[in-house]
């Protein structure tokens, strides 16, 4: 695709500051031939240059000849004393990903701007992606001497951008020495820390809480983030009972009350964590971010009522929209309400949520009937997105509605035309090899699950799946036996693993051995088909009439299943 930008403000600068003179008609046979025309109108000067270097570079930029764009660009800002003209090449630099022109763009900016903290901000963080980390350094730390801010926001600022732009292995070292400036005080550790705990370093993160409580005794803030420092470590209880002996002494402490509220939400204690956010919005009633919160929290908890009221004043004030109207999508896709639940996806139109809403217009498509459009659906939107992997994502829900609506060759086309575009997907190959398998094809199969395993000898999933096959449509039993082997290991509390083991210890007439995983399995996942293994092992065993008590719970828990209905019929239950 062409990268192409609009015209830019510096443009209107230039015309405004050094070419008034100049009345020629866009579309004149004067127009096709700018150069002749101005210089026979005045004088070139490095202004009228410039703007026309300007220009050039524009139109290149607009035909997607990025490598010309920039190089009129660099000439015109060597040329004219104007920041304006040199943050628009280090902008333009930027997003073409050419370093070397930005670092000089912003090098030129911070000359002619010297009191502007805009372009020091810029050179840090650009020498930070070199791993420039005292270069970095000094330039942040000229930011927050220029940025009129008091220095724990603007160094909470810069970890921020840190930690979106600069890889963490450069990120910390830099923020570490920035902070060696202001070792006296506590928000410089706190800011340290936040940057830490967010680039996956929680012992830093708690070593830096703590560093900022010994400069500042109490500090909300700090001991909120040793909380979730504790938290991230695996010290669940600590982290909670450091929060609620400083609660103790703080009862009315917003921040401490957010925080406490947060931890309870990573523990996914939905319950006190809603009450604490209730504290919390009859402090602040139409704070954004406590709204969406309890919206979440009352979406998790099935209160759709309550979530959507929450979730429709976020979207009405304009804060998390896009996040909003995904969560109402899903709180009408719940109720059966399927036009609101499409109008709600098609609403979310930026942010984590974007893909997903997208994928569940499809499905509420086919659920309604309409497999064509939403198979159409998915081909437009796969041709609208560039990331492979979500490609061969739309190409697997894609494969799955047609697995739905019992049309399984037609899936095994579709994965055979993505395959040949991405012949080394895993996740296309596994899903393949599924398909394959309910069509009877043990060949083909096989040999996807052989070369999933082959490039990922970890995969659990496809040890499992090959495993399963094996022990189920054929007599290779003790390889069968290996393979889930393999995949227990890895996942040893996975019911599907658990089922497949108990399957294939059936199979080899392993009859307590079978028993005693597909009891697991069926526990961890109440599955019809895991019923009816764990019911045929049960009567092997001797076990008649707890085999007759599964059979009447599955069959009360889903009533008038095939695989139940085949089994309590081939038993004679």
């Amino acid at each position: 695709m062409k990268r192409v930008w609009g015209l830019a403000p510096v443009m209107a600068g230039l015309l405004l500051g050094g070419c008034a003179t100049v009345r020629t008609p866009v579309g004149t046979e004067a127009a096709a031939n700018p150069v002749r025309v101005a210089s026979g109108q005045f004088a070139s000067t490095p202004s009228s240059r410039a703007m026309y270097d300007v220009l050039a570079a524009e139109m290149a930029g607009q035909a997607g000849d990025a490598k010309t764009a920039i190089e009129y660009y660099r000439k015109a800002m060597r040329a004219l004393p104007d920041p304006a003209l040199a943050q628009r090449t280090m902008e333009i630099a930027t997003f073409l990903h050419d370093e070397s022109v930005a670092l000089e763009a912003a090098g030129r900016w911070a000359a002619l701007a010297p009191n502007d903290a805009r372009p020091q901000q810029a050179l840090g963080i650009l020498y930070a992606r070199q791993g420039e980390v005292d270069k970095a350094a000094l330039h942040l730390s000229r930011f927050v001497s220029l940025s009129g801010q008091k220095s724990s926001p603007a160094l909470l600022r810069i970890g921020a951008l840190l930690a979106q732009t600069v890889q963490g292995a450069t990120a910390l070292p830099v923020m570490h020495r920035l902070i060696s400036d202001y070792p006296q005080q506590a928000g410089a550790q706190y800011a340290y820390g936040v940057l830490a705990l967010q680039l996956g370093a929680p012992a830093t993160a708690l070593d830096a809480a703590e560093h900022a409580l010994a400069l500042q005794p109490g500090m909300s803030e700090a001991l909120g983030l040793k909380a979730q420092a504790l938290m991230s470590l695996g010290h669940q209880d600590r982290a909670l009972d450091l929060l609620k002996g400083a609660l103790n002494d703080a009862p009315d402490s917003v921040a401490l009350r957010l925080a406490y509220a947060r931890l309870l939400v990573s523990t996914k204690d939905y319950s006190h964590a809603r009450a604490e956010f209730h504290w919390l919005l009859k402090r602040d009633p139409n704070n954004p971010d406590v709204l969406y919160t309890l919206g979440l929290l009352d979406f998790e908890l099935k209160r759709d009522r309550e979530a959507g009221r929450y979730l429709q004043r976020v979207a009405k004030a304009g804060y998390h929209v896009s996040a909003a109207q995904y969560f109402l999508g899903r709180i009408a896709e719940r109720g059966g309400d399927m036009e609101s639940a499409l109008n709600h996806y098609a609403n979310v139109d930026a942010g984590e949520y974007q893909f997903d809403a997208q994928v569940r217009i499809a499905y509420i498509l086919a659920r309604q009937g309409d497999l064509d459009q939403a198979r159409e659906y998915l081909s437009e939107l796969r041709a609208s997105v560039s990331d492979n992997q979500q490609k061969i994502g739309l190409y697997l829900v894609e494969g799955e509605l047609l697995q739905q609506a019992d049309d399984a060759p037609t899936a095994l086309k579709l994965y055979n035309k993505a395959l040949r575009t991405y012949p080394e997907a895993a996740r296309l190959l596994y899903a393949r090899a599924l398909v394959a398998d309910s069509l009877g094809d043990l060949g083909q199969a096989e040999a996807d699950l052989t070369r999933v395993i082959q490039d990922n000898p970890k995969d659990a999933a496809a040890l499992n799946a090959l495993g399963y096959t094996l022990a189920n449509q054929t007599d290779r039993y003790a390889e069968a036996l290996g393979y889930i082997q393999r995949a227990l290991a890895l996942s040893p509390s996975d019911p599907a693993i658990l089922d497949s083991m108990g399957w294939v210890q059936y199979k080899l007439k392993h009859y307590p051995e079978a028993v005693g995983y597909l009891e697991r399995a069926y526990a961890g996942f109440p599955d019809p088909e895991v019923a009816s293994h764990l019911i045929q092992a049960l009567v092997a065993s001797g076990e008649r009439t707890q085999a007759r008590a599964v059979l009447d719970k599955a069959l009360k828990a889903h009533p008038g299943d095939a695989k139940l209905a085949a089994v309590r019929h081939q038993l004679g239950l």
